[in-house]
């Protein structure tokens, strides 16, 4: 169990303790977890809906997590980038799903992280996800809290995400901007589209290096549609080299694309955390 102090000051006077907390990012699934994990002032909580007073201290402790039983935590090559009480990054690597998945035998990024906290057991919360062929940090949060506080963060555009690609051809302009929106090609495939009645997807590219009839792009993410990269480049007429979905294929070869970037304030400490690898 993870514990979390919150002290009342003079903006929040006169809130309810629910309205207080969620405030603070407490999302309302922890809410409704919290049953005998709230004290105030060293009290246990009685009633979420009493007032606030400026001075009040409120402890929030999380309940245990629930492991999911269906994953073998696995002990193996992990390359750790930072980690502190909060958040674990780590560089995933290509062919490497993020989630363990039915139907598939390879050992996981999940199955990984897993291992890494071996002997203690631990709940994977990746707060971005790569597709299996993709590489580059990936960022866990340790507990439910702290995931929320960062989803927070990506929803309001503050988690920055920069990637790498190889593509085929070479843009007209050096820096430009790609904004379509995406949706799913057919209800239970796994293709994407650009189509107008889509979810609003925006991707930035800038032009840094010619590779003859290929170039290498850097890209900032600032939506995180499944697949938009692959979706977006393809779309004006730029596919990332070898991508079989959505470009051409190329035998023995699969698709370069490394998120090698992350930026982030960290909810707790208010730093700027930069995460990268080459």
């Amino acid at each position: 169990m993870k514990e979390f102090e919150f002290i009342v000051n003079e903006k929040y006077c006169g809130y309810s303790i629910r309205d207080f907390l969620k405030s603070n990012g407490v999302s309302k699934e922890i809410l409704v977890k919290l049953k005998k994990g709230l004290f105030i002032n060293q009290k246990p909580l009685l009633n979420i809906n009493d007032k606030v007073e400026i001075g009040d201290k409120i402890k929030m402790v999380l309940p245990k997590d629930r492991v999911n039983p269906y994953i073998n935590a696995v002990k193996g090559d992990l390359q750790v980038l930072f980690e502190d009480e909060y958040f674990l990054a780590v560089n995933k690597k290509r062919g490497v799903l993020t989630h363990s998945s039915r139907g598939n035998s390879s050992i996981s990024l999940e199955e990984l992280v897993c291992g890494y906290f071996l002997p203690k057991e631990f709940t994977f919360r990746a707060v971005n996800r790569l597709d299996r062929d993709t590489e580059g940090v990936v960022l866990i949060a340790k507990d439910e809290y702290s995931a929320s506080l960062l989803a927070k963060e990506i929803a309001s555009g503050n988690f920055k995400k920069y990637y790498s690609a190889v593509v085929v051809g070479v843009p007209k302009k050096e820096h430009f901007y790609i904004d379509a929106p995406i949706k799913r090609e057919s209800p239970n495939g796994m293709r994407r589209v650009v189509s107008l009645d889509g979810k609003p997807a925006k991707t930035e590219c800038v032009l840094e290096e010619r590779l003859g009839e290929k170039s290498r792009l850097k890209i900032l993410l600032h939506t995180g549609r499944t697949h938009q990269i692959r979706v977006h480049l393809s779309h004006v007429g730029l596919p990332l080299y070898a991508d079989s979905l959505y470009g051409e294929r190329v035998d023995g070869e699969s698709y370069y694309l490394v998120a090698n970037c992350i930026e982030f304030t960290h909810p707790f400490t208010k730093e700027k955390v930069v995460i990268s690898v080459k």
